[in-house]
């Protein structure tokens, strides 16, 4: 069982793929407050065997329609680690017994307490869940709805993010994740009206990237334009994936200095999504950083 950080629990609540979230809690705290899709085994660990199955069969009508490889991951919760560690054998026997070994196991090194405070619109109560349920439109409903849309995901902790167009056109979700600066990477016709609020509300900047391939990318540009802003940025494509996942993987290779398998690995772990656009991906694969850097060096020991 591996113990995982806010951000990595936070991304793998984002990139689609199967899983489980089980609050170890007792019920009168879990009723009070709980992680959006979470649910309570209220100290007996058979309880989860009814949820696990049940997922598992939407896991694989999913995975058949969609084509996609299997994944498995449970993350287990709660504000009593020695808890976590005593039980995590019960749930292992658990998962073997139902031939299910396929499950990563992980838990939360936080309290629920902790990560909800940092991500404040994953926060569920009974009460907001039973009035979800009302037919007229009340703000518990938006809660709902608000906290089961996809968000963008985390490459660098409360400094970037990665995601679509939709992301960068939901003020709400800016504004809950603190986002300042978005840097849209579509390119737009000459003739396209963008919308006001975000050049007025944001520090909006569009940085075209043709999706065929013709443009090459300039990686240390886009990574000084990074860390030049000192607040969160969105970094977006209409798709979300196509090429954002591209520029994160040449954004990484130019800042850590990691080679191109590192680099990739890292981007389409967080994102759990191998979607790119070819063409772009092609650059990536020839490019190095260190070539890019010493040119730099040689022209200024020209100037000088």
């Amino acid at each position: 069982m591996k113990a995982i950080q806010m951000m990595e629990f936070y991304n793998m609540m984002n990139d689609n793929r199967h899983l489980l979230i089980a609050d170890l809690r007792k019920l009168e705290f879990f009723e009070e407050k709980q992680i959006r899709g979470s649910f309570c085994i209220q100290n007996d660990v058979s309880m989860m065997a009814s949820h696990i199955q049940k997922h598992d069969t939407n896991a694989k009508k999913n995975e058949e329609k969609y084509k996609t490889q299997p994944i498995r991951r449970m993350v287990i919760v709660n504000d009593d680690y020695q808890k976590i560690e005593q039980e995590a054998q019960l749930i292992k026997d658990l998962i073997q017994s139902l031939k299910m070994n396929e499950y990563k196991i992980y838990y939360l090194k936080t309290s629920v307490d902790a990560f909800l405070d940092k991500y404040p619109f994953y926060t569920f109560s009974k009460t907001i869940l039973q009035n979800y349920e009302n037919l007229d439109n009340n703000e518990d409903q938006q809660k709902v709805l608000f906290a089961y849309s996809q968000f963008p995901q985390q490459l660098q902790e409360n400094k970037l993010y990665l995601g679509s167009n939709l992301n960068a056109n939901s003020k709400k979700q800016l504004d809950a994740l603190q986002i300042k600066t978005i840097i849209d990477l579509k390119k737009y016709e000459p003739d396209a009206q963008l919308s006001s609020w975000k050049k007025e509300q944001y520090n909006y900047i569009n940085y075209p990237i043709s999706e065929g391939g013709e443009q090459l990318i300039d990686f240390y540009q886009i990574t000084e334009l990074i860390e030049s802003q000192d607040a969160p940025i969105l970094l977006c494509c209409p798709d979300g994936y196509s090429i954002t996942s591209v520029v994160a993987i040449g954004y990484l290779m130019t800042l850590k200095k990691l080679n191109f398998n590192i680099s990739s690995l890292k981007v389409f772990q967080i994102r759990g999504n191998t979607t790119v656009n070819k063409q772009l991906y092609s650059q990536i694969l020839s490019y190095d950083p260190k070539t890019i850097v010493n040119k730099i060096i040689q022209q200024q020991l020209v100037q000088q």
